[in-house]
């Protein structure tokens, strides 16, 4: 490559003829990128992608053996880091999920795959890290301790936070997973039109196209992806459906805020690891404290040090001079994994479910609203503070000159 050439290697190991003619066609118009193949199974590998200057590699395995999950896996560990890896398999299960997840893979992708959704996936890994920070969607996820927490709307008030931050201010899709009592779409008095029957058995249909039929859409500009609810009808779904939903919405989403359910299915562990931020959401009783606990510890049972849980005290209440749990109880029971407490301010929250509007349009120097804030947009709260504080500040000493 010549010195200044700002053209990008894209290299792909497979030998599916099918697969490479499908990949030339797709980069055949990409003015600065350039295919070159390499027709070998990824267990043939002796080295080419370890000794390539690619800005990304597309790698063709068949998840379903273990010889070649080794291979890939010995792959990675030559690379350390120094070359983007796309997988595309011809199928998964949740266990190869996981090992592509702990692989820390740039992307994966299932055969049959569309050419837009290969293209997307190498043109975000040649970006790189630093420019793929702020293009990477940031998956939030929330999980109730306990029934009735409050956990969808600290979900929503949290995507009308992202959606609407100065620092985060991008296109936000909250994923409702409660597929039998899921709320979302009616807090915000959307139609859910999530129609899981029409994927359930193809994922793979699952394209950009069909998401927008799927999606409700707020007037804010926030997005929601729920099902109907089946109060009666307890369905668990297979991994790769879920993995394949969410995927894509964090394909075309700056901002993915996922309602989990309090269950845990055989997806959620895959869920929990593809978070940036995991958000169990607990109150300020005795009971939910020990679930807290409980929950905390089979989280990091099942996960271990690859997801760490915060801990939102929803309806927070400090009373120094009564009875009843204070806030050094909480921190001494929950530790580090504590993060915050949200007011309880009832009739500001109900106000805003009623009318499906976010708490920050009814009142934005809400107590609930402020501490959500320093929950979810840290950095940003603290600006805002620095702000105030600048400005009485400023006041003050005005007030004392003409004093």
């Amino acid at each position: 490559m010549a010195a200044g050439d700002d053209t990008k290697t894209i290299l792909l190991v497979s030998k599916d003829k099918e697969f490479i003619g499908a990949t030339k066609a797709a980069f055949a118009s990409a003015e600065k990128i350039t295919l070159s193949v390499v027709e070998k199974n990824v267990t043939e590998l002796q080295g080419e992608l370890a000794g390539s200057d690619a800005g990304v590699a597309i790698v063709d395995v068949d998840a379903a053996r273990l010889d070649e999950i080794e291979s890939l896996q010995r792959v990675m560990r030559r690379l350390e880091g120094r070359l983007p890896v796309v997988v595309v398999t011809n199928s998964f299960d949740a266990a190869a999920v996981r090992i592509l997840v702990q692989l820390r893979v740039a992307d994966f992708l299932v055969k049959p795959v569309t050419t837009a959704d290969l293209v997307r996936s190498c043109v975000r890994a040649i970006n790189g890290p630093d420019k793929a920070e702020n293009a990477e969607a940031q998956i939030y996820s929330f999980m109730p301790c306990a029934g009735g927490v409050g956990t969808t709307t600290l979900a929503l008030q949290s995507a009308f936070l992202l959606h609407n931050s100065a620092t985060r201010a991008a296109s936000t899709c909250v994923v409702d997973l409660n597929f039998q009592n899921g709320s979302c779409a009616e807090y915000l008095d959307l139609e859910p039109r999530f129609d899981i029957s029409e994927i359930e058995n193809q994922p793979e249909r699952l394209d950009r196209q069909l998401l927008d039929v799927m999606l409700s859409k707020h007037e804010s500009g926030l997005c929601v992806l729920a099902a109907p609810t089946s109060p009666t009808e307890m369905r668990s779904f297979n991994t790769d459906v879920v993995v394949r939903v969410l995927d894509l919405v964090s394909a075309y989403f700056d901002n993915v805020v996922i309602d989990v359910p309090r269950t845990w299915f055989p997806w959620t562990e895959t869920v929990l690891l593809g978070s940036n931020k995991l958000y169990l959401v607990a109150e300020m009783t005795v009971p939910c404290l020990r679930h807290t606990q409980r929950l905390i510890e089979a989280i990091n049972e099942t996960l271990g040090k690859q997801v760490t849980p915060s801990v939102i005290v929803n309806r927070f209440q400090q009373k120094r001079f009564e009875h009843g749990i204070k806030r050094a109880d909480v921190e001494a029971v929950l530790g580090e994994h504590f993060v915050g407490g949200i007011s309880n301010n009832y009739r500001l929250v109900r106000e805003a479910v009623d009318r499906g509007v976010p708490l920050e349009s009814l009142d934005p120097d809400a107590d609930v609203v402020k501490d959500l804030k320093r929950v979810i947009l840290p950095e940003e709260a603290a600006v805002i503070a620095l702000r105030r504080k600048s400005f009485f500040s400023f006041g003050g000493g005005l007030f004392r000159k003409a004093s």
